[in-house]
């Protein structure tokens, strides 16, 4: 009994308390706009609480509810709490929820006579009005009633707006909104579409971000005026935020476009560009949690807003016109919208104004606006394309000029490449044909063995003048490739210069000329310079002097004056016009075709030596008139070296002094060591062997780089000479393994990649140094010699007999080398038809089999250079055909003896 009494105390004291402490809204015409969340109680509770039973029972209800301590941005649920007096005339009402977007919102009013009124509003119920929340309500005059309301929400973006108005007046608003916000769609969807269209024909994508850009606000803001659930019966809270993620990525490629901003600032373009990007990534999340992406859209659309205000402004200020257009239409969108979200966010207070329809309206302007400048920038686009028009007439006639000055360069071009092909076949056929007749001699046995070693000088010489040829057309091609090397050192000027004079002397002498070599005092000895390149030069101008004088004398002057080396070439030869001269040192040039038919030559002989001379800081000039000789001149420039010695006569060039070289040990006077030798093909190791063995070496032949491994494991070596292309393992593996096991000796690439590119990435990879196949026997020893630390020897040449037993071998092996290449044309393997002819390229010079090598060097070039099957198939003939040919003549040879 007491128990009772105490809780009866209890509930009544609650009740009495709470009651006194009652917020009461007095409803009259004069406050319809006074906001409700502002003059009720607003409470937290559980999932399960339910709606008060009764009039009586409210205060008590609500005394057992929490307050709410700020608005929640995630999703949630709160209740409102007041009490109303009708102080109007009026008994129908408007509640009218507004300037929101809430999943439910149920309101329950409650009177003291026991009536419950229940409405339902918000996005997953049917709405009374045409796109709007509210309900019409009944309140009788002078009465009081509860209102108890309950806010249900994945999400509440904005604070809670709860007024009561007249019906009369809320259907007034709801025609006049609907009216505004039907327009305003109009306009995004009517603006939208023409720009689309626009693109279609145009392909001009300004107006294809423009309409993306329409179609993103479009929908965006449906979501907000209720067009999605009151039109197609479909309402999500995940889909309100997708729009506005996207709107800055959209609005930032448009302007992008319109404001030409990639070509006037790069970095600001960057900048947007990333700006939009982040944007659009936090659209997964926008979806999955509608509060976060009303924090994601406000913070993205306001930093786009304030970056595209500052690009429109900085557009105006480059005098683009568009651009003022421009930022009209982002003032228009970006003060409502701004305005809307700093309220959001409580920055600014809460407004009775119906901020999401001034967005809309700002938007909306702003699309009309941007739809100005677009057409501005289409005005100003057709302006510049009647002054291009205007002009094109004179475009045109300058570049029909270009073409027609273009097509007669391209004219002589074809005409001096012409001669080249005629003078080459001239050059080249006349030393093959001593060389193809002396050959054919001593294969058929009509050149007694007197006279062999005399044939055998001759083919030499003539190889050796082809080889000069080849040599000039691959210095004029790497001259076009700028790719022309010069190697400086530290050289003998006189060693040089008579290294010249021992080469033509003789020639000139014996072409009954008279022959003068002129130093004139002071001289350096030693000066810095390519030493191969000078002498490149001087046999180039020697011998063109050589070919044009019949009758006379040809005389090299040598000077020095300052820093200048000056050294001329002249002769009594039939010299040349001024016209001549002036195209004398073009690439392909004679003088006319009767010139290169009765001297020969190619033209390039001069072109590169004056390439060379500039190379070497210098230059050629030339002196001449017709019948009366000329005299070519170059001039160098003159670096000398703490070794160099001034001479005054020849006397003391005998005696002067060699250049100082680091104290090195006592030299053998043999050359004894042990080489490994790694060389897949059979017939070339032998044959490198052999010459090795004729040096005195110990050599360990190997035929592939895994046994070349395997062979540095068991055994030391002190020097190293490795094939490129072997099987099992190629030369640049086996070189990484070998530098693995922490040998020291000297490895040295043997390959027929000779190109200079080709012999860096060797020497990048780690090879000591390079040999040439085919091996020049000078050359090979030199390098032997060097890197074993031994005297050169000079007579390595292999014994004829034992050397025509090797070719003779190499030869009969031909044959299954011609089947693997034509197989393999047969069945297009291009890879393995490389290394085929690589290898041959490699071998055949080695025995003298120079035809061969020649043209399996020229197909080794366009495989590299991918040509087709069709360019390839006459080259492999003509090699096929060559290759029987050797084949059949050896066969003869081997039956005639």
């Amino acid at each position: 009994m007491r128990l009772m009494i105490r809780q009866l105390i209890i509930i009544l004291g609650l009740m009495f308390s709470s009651l006194s402490h009652a917020d009461v809204f007095e409803y009259s015409l004069d406050k319809q706009g006074v906001n409700l969340h502002d003059h009720a109680q607003l409470l937290i509770s559980s999932e399960n609480t339910r709606f008060p039973t009764s009039y009586q029972s409210v205060e008590l209800w609500a005394k057992q509810l929490k307050p709410l301590p700020s608005r929640a941005l995630f999703s949630g649920r709160y209740w409102l709490v007041t009490q109303i007096t009708n102080k109007s005339s009026l008994e129908k009402l408007v509640l009218y929820p507004y300037n929101t977007v809430v999943d439910r919102i149920e309101s329950r009013i409650y009177s003291d006579k026991g009536d419950v009124q229940r409405y339902f509003s918000g996005g997953k119920n049917p709405n009374e009005f045409a796109f709007h929340y509210g309900n019409t309500i009944e309140l009788k005059p002078n009465t009081t009633y509860y209102l108890v309301t309950s806010f249900e929400s994945e999400f509440f973006y904005t604070p809670t707006k709860l007024v009561i108005k007249p019906v009369k007046d809320f259907n007034e608003l709801v025609i006049k909104e609907n009216l505004l916000m039907t327009l305003c769609f109009s306009v995004g969807i009517i603006l939208g579409l023409y720009n689309l269209l626009i693109y279609i024909g145009s392909k001009d994508a300004t107006h294809l971000y423009f309409a993306l850009f329409a179609g993103v606000w479009v929908f965006s803001w449906s979501h907000f005026f209720h067009i999605s659930d009151q039109l197609f019966g479909f309402y999500s809270a995940h889909l309100h935020w997708l729009g506005f993620s996207l709107a800055p990525i959209t609005n930032i490629l448009f302007y992008n476009n319109l404001l030409k901003l990639k070509d006037k600032h790069p970095n600001l373009s960057v900048t947007s560009i990333w700006l939009g990007t982040i944007s659009a990534l936090g659209l997964p999340f926008c979806i999955l949690f509608p509060g976060f992406g009303f924090l994601w859209a406000t913070v993205m659309t306001g930093s786009a807003l304030c970056l595209g205000m500052y690009i429109g402004f900085l557009r105006v200020l480059d005098g683009f016109q568009p651009a003022r257009y421009f930022v009209l239409a982002y003032i228009a969108m970006m003060v409502p919208n701004m305005i809307g979200n700093l309220t959001n966010l409580g920055i600014l207070p809460a407004s009775t104004l119906n901020l999401y329809l001034l967005g809309l309206v700002g938007t909306a302007l702003d699309a009309l606006l941007l739809a100005f400048a677009v057409a501005d920038k289409f005005r100003l686009t057709n302006e510049e394309n009647i002054e291009l028009n205007k002009n094109l007439e004179t475009k045109v006639l300058k570049r029909t000029y270009e073409l027609e000055q273009l097509a007669s360069q391209l004219r002589d071009a074809s005409e001096s490449k012409s001669r080249f092909l005629a003078n080459m076949s001239h050059e080249i056929r006349t030393p093959m044909t001593s060389i193809i007749g002396y050959a054919d001699g001593i294969i058929l046995g009509d050149i007694t063995p007197q006279e062999r070693n005399h044939a055998i000088n001759v083919i030499l010489q003539n190889s050796r003048h082809v080889l000069g040829l080849i040599n000039d057309i691959l210095d004029m091609s790497k001259i076009e490739a700028n790719r022309l090397e010069i190697e400086l050192m530290e050289s003998d000027l006189f060693k040089s210069i008579a290294h010249v004079e021992s080469l033509l002397g003789k020639q000139i002498r014996d072409k009954g000329l008279e022959f003068d070599l002129k130093y004139h005092f002071p001289l350096p000895d030693y000066i810095i310079i390519d030493p191969t390149r000078l002498r490149q030069i001087l046999l180039n101008l020697t011998s063109n002097a050589l070919k044009f004088t019949s009758v006379g004398k040809i005389t090299i002057d040598v000077s020095c004056s300052e820093d200048v080396l000056s050294i001329s070439v002249t002769d009594t030869g039939i010299g040349m016009t001024s016209t001549e001269q002036k195209e004398l040192f073009s690439a392909f040039y004679q003088a006319d075709s009767s010139t290169s038919r009765k001297y020969g030559g190619t033209g390039l002989g001069l072109n590169i030596s004056k390439s060379l001379a500039n190379k070497l800081n210098g230059d050629i000039s030339v002196e001449s008139e017709v019948g009366s000789g000329t005299v070519f001149t170059l001039t160098l420039g003159l670096f000398t070296t703490e070794n160099t010695r001034w001479v005054k006569s020849l006397d003391e060039v005998t005696q002067s002094k060699p250049i100082k070289e680091p104290a090195t040990e006592k030299v053998n006077t043999q050359l004894k060591g042990d080489i490994l030798l790694a060389e897949d093909h059979g017939d070339n190791s032998k044959l490198i062997q052999r010459i090795l063995e004729r040096m005195g070496l110990n050599v360990t032949a190997v035929e592939n780089g895994q046994q070349a491994v395997q062979a540095v494991l068991d055994n030391e070596y002190d020097l190293i000479l490795m094939d490129i292309q072997m099987p099992v393992m190629d030369g640049e593996q086996a070189l990484t393994f070998i530098q693995a096991t922490g040998c020291s000796a000297p490895i040295l690439a043997l390959t027929a990649n000779t190109m200079q590119h080709e012999i860096d990435r060797y020497l990048k990879l780690g090879f000591t140094d390079h040999l040439a196949k085919p091996i020049d026997r000078a050359e090979f020893s030199k390098k032997i010699s060097h890197y074993l630390n031994i005297s050169i020897v000079d007579e390595i040449d292999i014994p004829n007999e034992e050397f025509d037993l090797l070719k003779n071998k190499y030869i009969s092996g031909l044959y299954e080398q011609k089947v693997q290449i034509q197989n393999q044309m047969k069945y297009h393997d291009l890879e393995g038809l490389g290394k085929s002819i690589h290898a041959i390229k490699g071998t055949a010079g080695m025995f003298e089999c120079f035809e061969i090598q020649n043209i399996a060097s020229k197909v080794d070039t366009m495989l590299k250079e991918h040509c087709s099957e069709d360019e390839l198939t006459p080259h492999i003939k003509e090699l096929v055909a060559v290759m029987e040919q050797t084949i059949a003549s050896s066969r003869q040879t081997k039956v005639t003896s």
